[in-house]
């Protein structure tokens, strides 16, 4: 592998590991007893999420390239804490539509076959997981007052 491939799969892993749907897995969204099952569906989202970027990661480390200083979440994601499920499932679809592109655009420029196929997986799962998040902020919509 090549060390613009390690570099381009380095910062998929770090970016993927800062995103806001990992941030709300370890924040506190205010949520209604009615909204506990929603809450537990976004849960497992993080999780699977979670588990596919770390999947990338131990595959960087088997081909001894050592995955890079991942940083701090953005400061921005800090307007979050606390606020309520409806509210956040409309930002995280904007999130997640923005790192679906990301990685469209990484995939464009790989050519690796290996991993190639690591990222086309991780964008399954995005994508999966976007149009989950779509149908759960579009159920979540309050109707506009008359």
């Amino acid at each position: 592998m090549n060390a613009p491939t390690v570099a381009l799969l380095q910062e998929v892993v770090r970016r993927e590991s800062l995103s806001m749907l990992t941030y709300v897995g370890e924040a506190f969204p205010w949520t209604p007893p009615r909204e506990a099952d929603t809450l537990s569906r976004v849960k497992q989202l993080v999780a699977e999420h979670n588990e596919v970027v770390t999947g990338l990661g131990r595959y960087l480390t088997s081909l001894r390239h050592p995955l890079t200083f991942l940083g701090s979440y953005p400061s921005s994601f800090t307007t979050i804490n606390f606020l309520s499920l409806s509210y956040i499932l409309g930002q995280l679809v904007v999130a997640e539509r923005t790192g679906v592109a990301a990685l469209e655009r990484d995939l464009a420029a790989l050519h690796d076959k290996d991993a190639h196929i690591r990222l086309e997986h991780l964008l399954h799962v995005k994508k999966k997981h976007l149009e989950t998040l779509e149908f759960l902020a579009a159920s979540h919509t309050t109707p506009a007052a008359s």
